[in-house]
Formats: structure tokens, sequence, C-alpha cells
């Protein structure tokens, strides 16, 4: 058996073309590392749900419904012409009812 010097070159180029290959992928991703480097970084924050609910909550309380106004305005006026009757018994279950929520 005979062995030519062309197998051992074959050999070569197989090795040297994987070589070249992984070299031009380092040089590919060595560019995409820099580019990413040259972009502008955000930073970035997330809420969760019961975040974003409280935050519509809290802006849901700071605009005034119009209706509040008049509502607040004839309470005022009965009060000073003394017609403003408050009923103890439904008092007095709200209260009672607000203790036991509490209470468990």
């Amino acid at each position: 058996m005979k062995i030519s010097n062309s197998t051992p070159n074959y050999i070569n180029q197989t090795y040297a073309n994987q070589a070249n290959t992984a070299a031009s992928q380092n040089v590919k991703s060595q560019k995409t590392a820099d580019e990413a480097a040259n972009e502008t970084l955000t930073d970035s924050i997330n809420f969760s749900g019961r975040t974003k609910d409280l935050q519509k909550i809290s802006k849901a309380m700071e605009t005034e419904p119009a209706d509040r106004q008049k509502y607040v305005a004839d309470i005022k006026q009965k009060v000073e012409t003394n017609q403003y009757n408050i009923n103890a018994e439904t008092v007095a279950e709200k209260m009672v009812g607000s203790l036991m929520n509490e209470i468990g």
C-alpha cells in the first residue's frame, strides 16, 4: 500500500478550514459584542399586576367626582338647618360589621 503526499494535504486543508471557520465566527461574535456595547443602554422596570392596580386606584382618588361636591354641599346645608337626621341603628350595624371584618 502506497501513501501519497496528497492525503496529508487533504487532512491539513480540512483542519485549516475548520480553524478559519472558527476564527471567522469569533470575529463575528466580537463584532456583535462591540455593536451591543455601542448601543444606548436603557433601564426598565416591570410592575406587578397588584402595583398597577394600586396606581390606578391612586390616580382615581386624585380626581374628585363632580357629584361629590354637590353631595357635600347638600349635607352641609342640612346640618346647618338641623334637618340632617342620623339613624343610630344603621350606624351601629356598620360599626359592628366593620369590627367583625377586622377580627376575622
